[in-house]
């Protein structure tokens, strides 16, 4: 048995693949320690891992609400050069400096045999495996990062965390599918495995009510509006244009609250409430997003990818971060439409979904992606690789 030591950084989409790289190493007789923010906790011990606290302060729902702006990169997307791999988190709030984490993680990484990090800890990683000599396997389950090209200098203003320093890409597991998006060239060495699916322990055994099930099992399917864990400014705008959008097309939609906290009190009073419903809490996406007509997201790759591998179109509205180059992937696909989500209409919504998103060829197309994500072992060939290097 070997220990080994994950960390990482980020909201649910930035953790939730090394959580269940995690499981999946344990099931294999190795222990496991996980080095993440304190929000990601729960998630960490109801697994069953070790956990050390990594960055502060705690990034879960409350704390991001606080400071939605900050995920909002428009302003900055217009008024300066573009840069769609970038990852920032800085505000009052969050002011993330990876500094922060050696001491956790070190500690994690006490009498361990490996220590895999993602893009946000490179720096830390490789200082510390130097300093205590064990194993570093550097991992990203981000797109843009390999896949996404540009210039010299856009490359090192835009993996500030050590990607572009380093000397060893054997040892580098990328957690996507290529029947997403391929490699850039000069990362021909990383070994791109699939992507990792989250499987939360209750999901075996959870089931719909009867109410959830009567509404996403009628016919005609219904929409789905989820933006996961990422906040918004102004939620009650958000789900005010996609109600009225799915009235126009008489589609019922649900909605998830997510880290947006869509609820139902930003509902319109003239919207039929029969036709909407609000969750909150577990619900197996997989069978959600395989009754669905089709999901209407911010555009992360975690839903992404769960959604094509369920052969469910998508809408994309991106906010920041990697999620333009998601919607630029899926664009290409055919797949999926994006939309600016700073000028989002009823009739603009409407007409997408009319017009493509709903359409036989993007089912189609979504249902064939999505057979070839669902044949690959993304995480058993990760935990082969890392078997290896051990």
């Amino acid at each position: 048995m070997n220990t080994i030591v994950i960390t990482s950084y980020g909201t649910l989409g930035d953790n939730l693949p090394y959580i269940e790289l995690g499981k999946a190493l344990k099931k294999r007789g190795h222990q496991v320690r996980m080095a993440v923010n304190e929000a990601m906790h729960p998630y960490v011990l109801k697994a069953g891992l070790q956990v050390f606290a990594v960055g502060r302060p705690k990034m879960g729902p409350q704390e991001v609400q606080r400071y939605a702006h900050e995920w909002n990169h428009w302003t900055r997307l217009r008024t300066q050069s573009p840069d769609i791999g970038e990852i920032k988190i800085k505000s009052q709030g969050f002011t993330y400096d990876p500094i922060d984490s050696m001491s956790s993680v070190l500690e994690a990484a006490n009498d361990a045999d490996m220590l895999i990090s993602c893009p946000f800890q490179y720096k830390v990683a490789e200082m510390i495996t130097n300093k205590i000599n064990i194993c570093l396997v550097r991992s990203c389950v981000t797109p843009s990062y390999l896949c996404f090209p540009r210039s010299e200098n856009e490359r090192q203003k835009a993996s500030p965390y050590g990607l572009q320093n380093a000397k060893n890409l054997n040892r580098f597991i990328f957690a996507a599918s290529p029947y997403f998006c391929k490699l850039l060239p000069e990362y021909s060495q990383v070994h791109q495995t699939g992507f990792w699916f989250y499987e939360d322990p209750d999901w075996s055994s959870w089931q719909p009510s009867q109410e959830l099930r009567e509404f996403v099992e009628g016919e005609p399917a219904p929409l789905v509006l989820s933006y996961s864990s990422v906040p918004v400014e102004n939620p009650q705008e958000f789900v005010e244009v996609h109600v009225r959008a799915a009235a126009k097309l008489n589609r019922r939609i649900l909605i998830q609250q997510g880290w947006a906290n869509f609820n139902e009190s930003y509902l319109p009073s003239d919207i039929d409430k029969n036709h909407v419903m609000f969750i909150d809490g577990l619900i197996s996406q997989d069978w959600l997003f395989s009754h669905a007509a089709a999901l209407i997201t911010h555009g992360g790759v975690g839903t992404i990818a769960r959604s094509l591998c369920n052969g469910c179109p998508m809408v994309v509205e991106p906010l920041g971060n990697d999620q333009f180059y998601n919607a630029l992937q899926l664009l290409k696909l055919r797949v999926g439409a994006p939309m600016d989500s700073q000028k989002l209409t009823v009739d603009g919504i409407a007409n997408i979904l009319h017009k493509k998103v709903l359409t036989p060829d993007y089912k189609r197309r979504s249902v064939a992606v999505g057979e070839k994500i669902k044949a690959e072992q993304g995480l058993i060939t990760a935990c082969d690789l890392i078997e290896s290097w051990l």
